[in-house]
């Protein structure tokens, strides 16, 4: 099985910034920043594998450049049509495996890719019915697929929280919440409550994780046996975006 990797701050990915900036200016950008964007969203979709890959005829490389090349950049969108923001600015590698997705659905229900799709390819028609809207929110695009959405994830985590013990929720906020950027970090933190042994805590939480990870040890730990045996999210790498965006609603409640 592959390695999960989180990055650090709860999913906020360290090229976010740059992302951003180019994003909101992507109808007129310099050569060199359109191989920019590039590169950050082909990085973003690297380990996302949706299940509509499977059902359209292109690889998954090319359907990468055309996404970028229609959805993000819009190099193929009539000029005398006024441009609408239909996607805001991804903060995080999620929400443009969201978006991704997305546009993977509307290949799939366009007319010249329904022609080539056998009614036996699995969960095909299912989705197209599902995804009948086209959800305009990443977050609860994500979260819909595994019945949850933002408001009930967010009482879930809220639960979780303060069924912790005072240690692990100090743990949770020096971790992924309000004393995340406290000058020496997590150290900082145990220091001042003197909390013995925060390292292997934090381990046992699931805040902080060996390189040499798996999926599987990630699902041991209090934070992943929570988020699949309440919310129901297998920890595999497939569940990587929903996985992320449980973190940062996780992190919401460890700022408050």
């Amino acid at each position: 099985m592959a390695t999960l990797s989180y990055p650090d701050g709860a999913g906020i990915d360290d090229d976010a910034a740059t992302l951003t900036d180019l994003w909101h200016r992507r109808t007129s950008l310099s050569g060199m920043e359109m191989g920019c964007i590039y590169t950050l969203i082909r990085r973003a979709l690297r380990g996302y594998h949706p299940s509509e890959l499977r059902a359209l005829p292109e690889d998954k490389d090319e359907l990468i450049a055309q996404f970028i090349f229609s959805r993000v950049l819009r190099l193929d969108a009539d000029q005398d049509v006024p441009y609408e923001p239909t996607m805001s600015a991804p903060f995080n590698a999620y929400a443009i495996c969201a978006y991704f997705r997305r546009y993977l659905i509307d290949c799939l229900r366009s007319a010249r890719h329904r022609r080539n799709i056998s009614i036996e390819i699995e969960g095909v028609s299912a989705e197209l019915d599902t995804h009948a809207l086209s959800l305009a929110d990443p977050v609860e695009s994500v979260l819909a697929e595994y019945g949850l959405n933002e408001s009930r994830t967010r009482q879930a985590a809220r639960a979780f929280f303060f069924s912790l013990d005072q240690a692990d929720r100090l743990i949770l906020v020096a971790s992924l919440g309000a004393y995340c950027g406290v000058k020496g970090g997590l150290k900082a933190i145990a220091d001042q409550y003197r909390l013995p042994s925060y390292h292997y805590h934090a381990r046992k939480l699931g805040v902080t994780m060996k390189k040499s990870a798996s999926p599987d040890d990630f699902a041991n730990t209090k934070i992943g046996s929570w988020m699949r045996d309440t919310l129901g999210i297998e920890i595999v790498s497939e569940n990587r975006p929903v996985i992320l965006i449980v973190l940062n609603l996780l992190a919401l409640d460890a700022h408050e």
